[in-house]
C-alpha cells in the first residue's frame, strides 16, 4: 500500500515537473511575386522569398521554457531561417537565433546569436512602417547606416532589465573572439511603454567597423490608426562620414484590412560636406485571410544621390504575396 501510494506521489510529481516545461515548435513561410527595377540594371520579374521582396523572410524555429522554481526560468531558442523560393537554407543554419538564458525577478541574461538590442529599437521606429518589411523604404536603401550596421551578433551577453512601471531596457556585448583584432559589439537601450505610447532610445558601437548608432523611436496607437517614427544618427571615421537619418510610418486598420505608408529620408556628410543624400516611400496593403494567413501587396521608391547630386540608386519594388505562420 505504501509503494502503491509513493509511486502515485512520483507520478504525480513527474507530471507536475513536466507541466512546468514547454517546447513549441513554429515557423513562417512567405512568397510573392513582383517586379524589381533597378538604375543600370532594368526591370526583372521574381518570385521573392519574403524578406527580399515580401513581410519577412521564412523561417522554422523551436523555442521553450522550463520552470526551475523559485520564479526562475530557464529559456532556449533556435531559429533557422529559409529561402522558400527554392527551398534553400541560409547560412548560418541558426541564422535568426540560438541562444540559452535564465530569467527571474532581476529580469534575464541571455547567451548566444540573436538579434541587437538595438536592432529591437530599430523594428519600434518601423512599427507602423509598412509593416517593417521589404516594402519600409528606411531598412531598404534610404537610411545609409541599414546597410552598415549588424542586426545580429555572435557569441553575445545580453542582460534585460525587469519590467519596471512601463520602464524597459538592457545592455549587451558581443565577443568577437579573435585575438588579432577588436571587434567587440557593445549595445544598450532604455524605454518606456504606457498604454498607446512606447519609445525608447537604442545605441550600438562595433568597434570593427569603427561605427557607432544612436537611435530614438517612438511610436502611439491611436485605434482608428498607429503612428511610429525614428530618428538615426552613425558616427563614422573620416572615411566614412556622419549620417542623419528620420522615418516616419502610418498604420490604418479597417477590420481584416491593414493599410500603410512610410516615408524615409538620409544624408551623409564627410568632412563637413554633403557626400549623399536618399529618400524613399512606401505603401501596402494586408488582407487577413486567417489569423495565420495573410495576403499582401506592396510598392517601395527609393533614390540615392552623390554629393553632386548624381543618382547612384534608384529602385523600384513591386510584389504580391501570401504569408502563412504555424
Amino acid at each position: 500500500m505504501k509503494k502503491s501510494l509513493i509511486a502515485l506521489a512520483v507520478l504525480a510529481a513527474s507530471g507536475a515537473t513536466m507541466a512546468q516545461s514547454s517546447v513549441t515548435v513554429y515557423g513562417r513561410v512567405d512568397l510573392s511575386v513582383g517586379s524589381l527595377k533597378e538604375l543600370d540594371k532594368g526591370s526583372q520579374t521574381k518570385l521573392f522569398n519574403g524578406g527580399d521582396g515580401g513581410l519577412t523572410t521564412s523561417r522554422l524555429g523551436f523555442r521553450g521554457t522550463e520552470d526551475l522554481g523559485g520564479g526562475l526560468k530557464a529559456n532556449f531558442k533556435l531559429e533557422h531561417r529559409l529561402n522558400a523560393d527554392d527551398g534553400s537554407s541560409q547560412d548560418p543554419m541558426w541564422k535568426g537565433e540560438s541562444t540559452v538564458g535564465l530569467s527571474g525577478g532581476f529580469g534575464e541574461v541571455k547567451l548566444g546569436r540573436s538579434s541587437t538590442i538595438y536592432d529591437d529599437v530599430r523594428g519600434l521606429a518601423f512599427s507602423s512602417n509598412v509593416f517593417d518589411s521589404a516594402f519600409t523604404p528606411a531598412s531598404n536603401g534610404v537610411w545609409g547606416s541599414g546597410g552598415d550596421y549588424s542586426s545580429r551578433f555572435n557569441n553575445k551577453i545580453t542582460y534585460a532589465l525587469p519590467s519596471m512601471g512601463g520602464v524597459y531596457g538592457g545592455i549587451e556585448y558581443a565577443l568577437d573572439e579573435d585575438a588579432t583584432t577588436n571587434a567587440n559589439m557593445v549595445g544598450a537601450k532604455v524605454g518606456y511603454k504606457n498604454g498607446p505610447l512606447n519609445v525608447a532610445l537604442g545605441l550600438q558601437q562595433e568597434k570593427g567597423k569603427d561605427n557607432d548608432y544612436m537611435l530614438l523611436a517612438g511610436s502611439y496607437d491611436l485605434g482608428m490608426l498607429s503612428l511610429s517614427a525614428g530618428y538615426n544618427t552613425r558616427k563614422g571615421d573620416d572615411a566614412k562620414g556622419d549620417d542623419n537619418e528620420l522615418t516616419v510610418g502610418v498604420n490604418v486598420p479597417m477590420g481584416n484590412v491593414n493599410l500603410s505608408v512610410g516615408y524615409a529620408t538620409s544624408k551623409t556628410e564627410i568632412g563637413g560636406s554633403t557626400a549623399g543624400k536618399s529618400s524613399g516611400f512606401g505603401v501596402g496593403a494586408t488582407y487577413a485571410l486567417s489569423k495565420r494567413t495573410k495576403l499582401y501587396g506592396g510598392l517601395r521608391s527609393h533614390n540615392v544621390k552623390d554629393g553632386s547630386g548624381v543618382k547612384t540608386a534608384d529602385t523600384r519594388l513591386f510584389a504580391l504575396g501570401l504569408r502563412h505562420d504555424f
